[in-house]
């Protein structure tokens, strides 16, 4: 989803400890003497039954690397399984394939990668990228045994730039434990999901067969602010939850669902975001959007087309629908469903949806309908069933204004609340979604003002008299949906090196940036004196910052820029720097 010129800057390491290893041996000998800077790197080739268990207390500038020699060539296989620990450590390159010999212990097999090390201490920022994990799966007795891929503990740890492909039975494919209060603060970006296949065929059968997890019914009311965004979702059928969310305060954004089964489940926990993102049914059963329990969500900006609430037996089910805000049980437990409160679901967009905007779904014999709901500035065309569908009605200050639909049916009243039905011209088919048209009538029909959506879906600024549904008019926004052909460029595994392809970076030259991605400060070091003049650019070739630096080191606010691609120039060389 962004855009082609967003690549990847990767941090310079200069004179690092930096050794090639050939067989396991080596490879254990090597992490036991591994320190900030060592870089690891394995050689082509098949290795067998990897094991591997490293802490090291690295540093940002100088993290510990494992990587494949040659990224794609090395091939872990039999029974491997990566466990970090400490500080700052990367693994990257390896493709996880031809599992065999892999032992149950209580239902459970141990997961391929897990941020911790065998003595259970965690990893904080830590990273696994650019990793491809192949139809890594157990035996058919295994098939219903527990068997996470990867399972993230720690702190500000991120998977991204990886494949994982051909996931059957039990056991998400990445849960962020979240086993504690503590926030973790992850991040999942540019990953390619696919080829999913459920147990017995059953996407309404078993639980724990999604792709993310972010945290357990226990510690669901603490927050994890974990971050899901530019990632793709294609060819998927494990249960009813894609990606499920137990925490609270995270954000799920440009993200991209094609010819799948399930929902993205906001399951438990509060004060979640969910935004930006494309879902495609392609009209398989039981294909829907976002199901919403819980407090203080946000919904807005999202695109969903061709889903259909059937189960594959052709009955009915309350668990899906393009955007489902369900009831809550009285006194729920914390695995049970909790009331919707201060909820906002705002300017999406759903287009050939059976069943769109459902209010009050129920299951467990929960009762409590939607408190202080807020339904506003959402666009429906060709809804079968029901465009807007009041199971249970919501109660408190709760608003339904500014939807429109076309050739639908709704349980609302035209003309109340701004609330429409028209007849024509609403959006028109594009190259790979529906798009407003000229004159559409949800141009400048958004009521209300909400200070977080300054955004289209496209990224696009939206007016002071914005447009009803995710797209704004003439915005010219360009974050668009992922396709497969964007898969090994800028998602997936080899994308990391496809995006770093032909930087001038500061290599050799004595300087460094980091962090990359940057958040509010970039630093910059250089061992060959001052760092002197230097100036910062956008894609577009704008300069943004001008500054002469007197010093070795350095920090630069970068808080009040936008997220995207920056070049750093000075006299000994440039190179390009993500915002996010």
């Amino acid at each position: 989803m962004k855009n082609y010129f967003q690549l990847l800057s990767l941090v310079c390491i200069l004179n690092v400890n930096s050794q090639v290893v050939t067989n396991s041996t080596e490879l254990q000998d090597a992490i036991t003497n591994a320190t900030a800077g060592t870089i690891i790197e394995l050689t082509d080739g098949t290795w067998m039954d990897v094991q591997i268990s490293i802490n090291v207390n690295a540093t940002e500038i100088d993290p510990c690397i494992i990587r494949a020699q040659n990224a794609g060539n090395v091939s872990f296989e039999g029974r491997s399984n990566i466990s970090l620990g400490g500080s700052y450590v990367i693994f990257e390159g390896v493709v996880f394939q031809n599992a065999s010999g892999l032992i149950s212990s209580g239902g459970r097999i141990e997961p391929i990668i897990e941020f911790r090390d065998t003595s259970n201490n965690d990893c904080v920022n830590c990273h696994v990228r650019n990793i491809k994990i192949d139809s890594y799966n157990g035996t058919v007795s295994q098939e219903e045994d527990v068997f996470k891929w990867v399972i993230i503990y720690g702190e500000y740890n991120e998977v991204s730039y990886s494949s994982f492909i051909g996931k059957n039975g039990v056991g998400s494919i990445i849960n962020d434990n979240h086993n504690n209060s503590t926030p973790d603060y992850s991040k999942i970006h540019h990953n390619y999901f696919a080829d999913r296949v459920s147990v017995n065929n059953d996407v309404n059968g078993l639980n724990d067969q999604d792709a993310i997890r972010i945290g357990v019914s226990a510690t669901s009311l603490s927050d994890s602010f974990t971050e899901v965004y530019d990632n793709f979702f294609n060819n998927w059928s494990g249960e009813v939850e894609i990606i499920s969310n137990k925490s609270g305060s995270n954000k799920y954004y440009n993200n991209t669902f094609r010819d799948y089964q399930g929902t993205l489940t906001l399951r438990h926990g509060n004060n979640t975001e969910v935004f930006g993102n494309y879902f495609f049914g392609n009209n398989n059963l039981f294909s829907g959007g976002v199901r919403v329990i819980g407090e203080d969500h946000k919904v807005y900006n999202n695109y969903f087309e061709g889903l259909r609430y059937r189960k594959p037996n052709g009955s009915g089910s309350n668990t899906t629908g393009a955007l489902n805000i369900m009831n809550g049980l009285e006194n729920s437990p914390l695995s049970g469903y909790y009331q919707v409160k201060n909820v906002q679901i705002l300017n999406n967009t759903l287009v050939d949806c059976d069943l769109g905007i459902r209010i009050g779904t129920s299951l467990s014999g929960a009762t409590l309908a939607p408190e202080n709901l807020i339904v506003a500035n959402n666009i429906i065309l060709d809804s079968s069933i029901n465009a807007f569908q009041e199971v249970t009605p919501a109660i408190g200050a709760s608003s339904y204004e500014g939807n429109i639909t076309q050739n639908g049916n709704w349980d609302l009243t035209n003309g109340v609340n701004s609330n429409q039905t028209v007849a024509s011209g609403l959006l028109i088919s594009g190259s790979d979604f529906y798009r407003l048209a000229t004159g559409s009538p949800a141009i400048n029909a958004g009521i209300g003002s909400y200070s977080f959506l300054n955004k289209d879906i496209l990224y696009g600024d939206r007016e002071v008299d914005f447009d009803a549904g995710a797209e704004e008019f003439g915005a010219l926004g360009n974050i668009g949906p992922y396709k497969l052909s964007d898969v090994g460029l800028t998602i997936g595994f080899g994308a990391l090196n496809t995006l770093s392809v032909g930087m001038q970076n500061f290599n050799n030259k004595g300087i460094k940036i980091y962090p990359i991605p940057c958040h509010n400060d970039l630093a910059i070091s250089s061992n060959t004196g001052v760092i002197g003049d230097i100036k910062i650019f956008n894609i577009y070739g704008q300069q943004i910052l001008n500054r002469k630096i007197e010093f070795d080191t350095a920090k630069i606010d970068i808080s009040y820029f936008s997220n995207g691609v920056y070049i750093l120039k000075t006299d000994k060389g440039a190179s390009r720097f993500v915002v996010e």
